[in-house]
């Protein structure tokens, strides 16, 4: 199998053909002129060829030029090498910083000489996916550490009371204990995971595969009644708010459900009486809020608030796994809105922003006027 040449040689030997072409061609052209010239002297004045032949000067300019043909060739050679490995420099030390680069960081960066050339432009492009490269490899990094050491505290109490009981017999009501213990962190395991998971997703550019019209109003009004049996299962009264005429947006009626409900969750935790959810829709996109009378986020974690695992508490014995929040705006983003939090007139305010439909993507949204629902639970 013949081995490809290397791009050097290939600069080389296009900058020698290239030299070598021109060479012949310019002296054919020289040959061709001279010959014409002697020929035409020759026929205004025969007499000229006692003293010399027709096309002497013709052929000793072909001559000099078969001559000087081997010189041209080397010289073309050497020099056709000398530019292209000059050319090829920035190359070479690109070469010697990815062997220096260490994969584990991605410390490497693509040298810029600031000439604005083809190669400056690649350069330039791949630092820049570089970059991503770096700032996605210290995400995933972050994301491991921590959801290993989430992983590892719901299992360690786990074994830990599993072997505490199984040292001796125990009462009924001791083993019932144990095993309301290894339930519960169970079920945080698996809320845990399913975190994880949609976030594994997100990241993967996999969130959202579906785009369908979805009513916003009725799928808040769902979300509001499965909140209403979680505090009636607690027995806990709040009054519950839903004001705001029927909206439509594009996207996956399943992960823009799980949203609202993590709002509402996170607001039944901090609300003292009141939720409320409220529909708007803007000429750029429709809006959801979620609102409760709680004291609010504190000004030094609110930067936090939505980053992954991150809790207004460290002690992890009060509720959620720190990923809610992420795993909430993560979606948002994915179909192309935000998620933002804001402290006004007394309540804590979660906005989901979508965007406006376009107008051939569906059916037109359902005609309504603002009506408000408001149940105690």
């Amino acid at each position: 199998m013949r081995r490809p040449r290397s791009l050097r040689a290939q600069l080389t030997f296009f900058f020698a053909g290239a030299v070598l072409g021109t060479t012949l061609l310019y002296g054919a052209l020289v040959t061709v002129v001279l010959a014409a010239s002697e020929f035409f002297q020759h026929a205004e004045n025969p007499s000229l060829g006692l003293h010399e032949g027709i096309f002497d000067e013709a052929l000793q300019a072909l001559g000099a030029i078969v001559f000087s043909m081997p010189i041209v060739v080397v010289g073309s050679i050497v020099v056709g090498g000398a530019l292209a490995r000059r050319a090829l420099a920035p190359l070479r030390d690109a070469r010697d910083r990815v062997r220096a680069a260490r994969a584990s960081e991605l410390d490497l960066s693509l040298p810029d000489r600031g000439t604005g050339d083809e190669w400056d432009t690649l350069a330039a492009t791949l630092n820049e996916l570089l970059s991503d490269a770096r700032a996605s490899l210290a995400r995933i990094q972050s994301f491991t550490s921590d959801a290993a050491h989430e992983l590892r505290t719901p299992l360690t109490i786990i074994m830990g009371e599993t072997e505490v009981c199984l040292r001796r017999e125990r009462t009924p009501e001791e083993y019932r204990r144990t095993l309301s213990i290894v339930l519960d962190e169970t079920r945080q395991l698996s809320v845990l995971v399913d975190a994880l998971l949609q976030l594994a997703r997100a990241d993967a550019g996999t969130q959202v595969i579906t785009q369908e019209p979805v009513e916003l109003h009725a799928l808040a009004r769902q979300s509001l009644q499965r909140t209403e049996q979680l505090l009636a299962a607690r027995s806990r009264s709040l009054t519950l708010e839903l004001t705001g005429a029927p909206t439509q947006a594009r996207g996956d009626p399943v992960l823009l459900t799980h949203v609202l409900e993590n709002l509402l969750s996170n607001a039944c935790r901090y609300a003292r009486e009141r939720i409320r959810v409220e529909l708007d829709s803007t000429p750029t996109g429709v809006l959801i809020t979620v609102a409760d009378d709680g004291k609010g986020v504190d000004a030094a974690f609110e930067a936090r608030l939505f980053q992954r695992f991150a809790r207004a508490t460290p002690s992890r014995q009060g509720e959620g796994t720190g990923l809610g929040l992420a795993v909430s705006r993560t979606i948002a983003q994915a179909h192309g809105g935000t998620l933002d939090y804001a402290r006004v007139d007394g309540e804590s305010r979660f906005t989901l922003r979508l965007p406006r439909p376009e107008a051939s993507a569906g059916p037109p949204p359902l005609a309504g006027h603002a009506s408000a629902d408001r149940t105690t639970a």
